[in-house]
């Protein structure tokens, strides 16, 4: 019985040859047509007989111990003015070759194109100017009648955020696919081929000849559409459509759509071309948000800062709710804060009663056991909120304060109701009904009530940040109390500055130097340094992928990750050397009486260190970047980071598990 294949779209011509690459065991149907070949039905013709013996030869060659080819390969019959382009991969015993007629475009003047639409990406400086850039170029590369851009909530639904229209289909601008429309499977096939072409949904297709060959050509890029796509274009009124996948930092962020009316044919220059401008905006996207993130991480943090009159003139708890909460609930978009400490409630703003704010933080207690925030855009529907009395909260975030190895106080951010309304493309689907597209001029809308607005990741991170600032400025205002009215209690007053000395130097979940000890032994460094020409080293590294570890498997695990990181590095320094965590997942290393052959040395040894590290539950490897900086004259903290965290950065962008050196030292 013959195997069943996928229908092959009629632009390009494919072959199957056995493992070897020599003999033919299938051709397309409109392989001869497309080739202008003669191809006999014996089942005995070799690759060299059609193709050449060179051609084939480098195929071989090329294609030797590798999956697929490197690269597109081009040829030309003769007697045959078309150019071809060949690509090649293996598919099981088989190896599959798809060529392409290649259109007579002027590579000059499409690079010139390119070139100039890649700097109008590089200028821009917000996520609308950038993204309505790329549709624009992309729209004017391809012709398509409409290009869209479709990004990815935390639920998968597709959001239109951009599109550029140059014909007859409807705009979709502001509307919303149903996550129904973008399953699991389909999002790995684009992780695996971000390209998919379909020049014409309603096209004539091809088959095997023969069609007992049992190769799967579920990878052809030749693929036609399953009926279900072909179905779900032409309701969109689509019959040519070319889709590019936007690969984010941590999965795909969304997907470019090119859709026409009419068949479109998108010759493989020009797919090349829209893939470079594609892949450029996307890390233009990630380095815009990327100092997004950056500047309001600086804002929350800048928020409280413990000056040197704060140091000898503590605030009370409830003097620094009052000072702040206004800033706090601007920079978290919330109408309430609460803070809870030992039993006390401090609030501000639009808050639930402190019997429902003391019944919540019972419950965050033995619910929430690791030193991350919780949060919660829904109190209605969460387990651990639904029976609270909080009529006029919809969304909180709790940030615990590790006030001590025994009792944890928390920062509690309340928001309102935010009433949506979201307009879909297609009715989502429900368990009863499928999916249901609305006609283009109407789309098929809901209004979402219930729920406050999404508790960002950044805000997420802002709020940790918040609360170890307030947990060391609570701490200081206790150990001023404890000075003045606890004079008797020596003991007690002890063991408080020592918890004091801990928070204030020592970084709670690593128990290394924090950033603001670190930075006192940088400035010490730096003026003997000065004095007797000393010179000192900083590595700067951080873990990589670190985030992905933490949607992985969770911040508990990532935390564990820190802590065993950071005893691994430090029982291998010197006694002379110090380690201090500058933040997040970055650690930096003072090297003293330290050339730039000696911290380079010291650099590598902890990189291959780092590689041998285990913790249990984690099954990938740990790796780190690391930038190196070398004193010089005329040197502050803040230069000497500046370097070591460029080169870092530098070494992250070169595949990351490396060494670099800052650049003025390699000069």
């Amino acid at each position: 019985m013959s195997k069943h294949h996928p229908l092959l779209q009629s632009f390009g011509a494919l072959m199957v040859l056995d493992a070897d690459s020599r003999r033919i065991q299938a051709v397309s149907s409109n392989f001869a047509a497309l080739l202008g070949l003669i191809v006999t039905e014996e089942g005995d013709q070799t690759l060299s007989g059609l193709l050449g013996k060179r051609l084939s030869q480098r195929v071989r060659r090329e294609l030797q111990g590798q999956q697929r080819l490197p690269g597109p390969l081009t040829f030309s019959r003769p007697f045959n003015a078309t150019r071809f382009q060949l690509h090649a991969y293996r598919a099981g015993a088989y190896v599959v070759i798809e060529i392409e007629p290649l259109n007579p475009l002027g590579k000059r003047r499409l690079l010139g194109t390119v070139n100039e639409r890649l700097m109008h990406l590089a200028e821009a400086t917000h996520q609308e100017e950038l993204l309505d850039n790329l549709v624009t170029a992309v729209q004017e590369l391809t012709g398509h009648d409409r290009v869209s851009i479709c990004h990815f909530d935390s639920d998968w639904h597709g959001l239109i955020v951009a599109e550029a229209r140059g014909g007859r289909l409807a705009p979709l601008l502001g509307q919303r696919f149903p996550a129904s429309d973008f399953p699991l499977a389909l999002r790995r096939a684009y992780e695996r081929h971000p390209v998919r072409l379909i020049q014409d949904v309603s096209g004539p297709t091809e088959r095997l000849i023969p069609d007992d060959c049992s190769v799967a050509l579920n990878d052809s890029f030749l693929r036609a559409p399953a009926s279900e796509q072909s179905h779900y274009l032409q309701r969109l009124g689509v019959r040519g459509a070319l889709s590019i996948a936007m690969q984010g930092d941590s999965g795909l962020w969304g997907l470019l759509f090119c859709h026409s009316a009419m068949p479109h044919p998108v010759t493989p220059s020009v797919r090349d071309a829209v893939r470079t401008l594609v892949q450029m905006a996307t890390q233009r996207l990630l380095l815009l948000r990327a100092r997004q993130e950056a500047r309001y991480l600086q804002r929350v943090q800048d928020s409280l800062v413990l000056s040197t009159n704060a140091r000898f003139e503590p605030q009370s708890p409830h003097q620094l709710l009052f000072e702040q909460a206004d800033t706090w609930m601007a920079l978290f978009r919330a109408h309430g804060v609460a803070l809870w400490l030992k039993g006390s409630i401090y609030q501000s703003g639009n808050t639930p009663t402190p019997e429902a704010i003391s019944q919540l933080i019972m419950r965050l207690e033995k619910a929430h056991v690791h030193s991350g925030p919780w949060c919660t855009r829904d109190v209605t529907k969460e387990p651990l909120t639904a029976s609270l009395a909080m009529p006029e909260q919809c969304g909180v975030l709790a940030v615990p304060l590790p006030m001590s190895s025994a009792q944890r106080g928390w920062l509690v951010f309340f928001r309102p109701e935010q009433v949506e309304t979201l307009y879909w493309a297609m009715q989502p689907a429900t368990a009863h009904q499928p999916g249901m597209m609305a006609s283009p001029s109407a789309a098929w809308y809901e209004e979402v009530i219930g729920k406050s607005e999404a508790w960002q990741r950044v805000e997420r991170l802002a709020a940790m940040d918040l609360g170890e600032d307030l947990t060391l400025a609570i701490s200081a205002y206790e150990i001023s109390t404890l000075n003045m009215h606890l004079e008797r209690e020596r003991k007690a007053l002890a063991e408080a500055n020592q918890r004091l000395e801990q928070l204030a130097h020592f970084d709670p979940l690593t128990q290394v130097w924090n950033r603001y000890r670190i930075e006192q032994a940088i400035d010490a460094e730096l003026v003997a340094a000065k004095r007797y020409g000393a010179a000192f080293a900083l590595l700067l590294f951080d873990v990589d992928h670190f985030k992905q570890i933490n949607d992985t498997y969770g911040h508990s695990l990532g935390d564990d990750v820190l802590v065993s990181l950071a005893r691994l590095v430090e029982s291998s320094l010197r006694g002379c050397d110090n380690l201090g965590r500058w933040g997040g997942e970055e650690f930096v290393v003072l090297a003293t009486h330290s050339d730039l052959e000696a911290a380079v040395g010291l650099a590598e040894r902890l990189r291959s260190l780092v590689a041998t590290l285990h913790v249990n539950g984690l099954e990938q490897l740990i790796t780190v970047s690391i930038g190196v900086a070398i004193w010089r004259p005329g040197d502050s903290c803040k230069s000497l980071m500046a370097r070591a965290d460029a080169a870092m950065y530098r070494a992250k962008r070169s595949g990351r598990n490396r060494i670099e050196i800052a650049v003025e030292q390699m000069q």
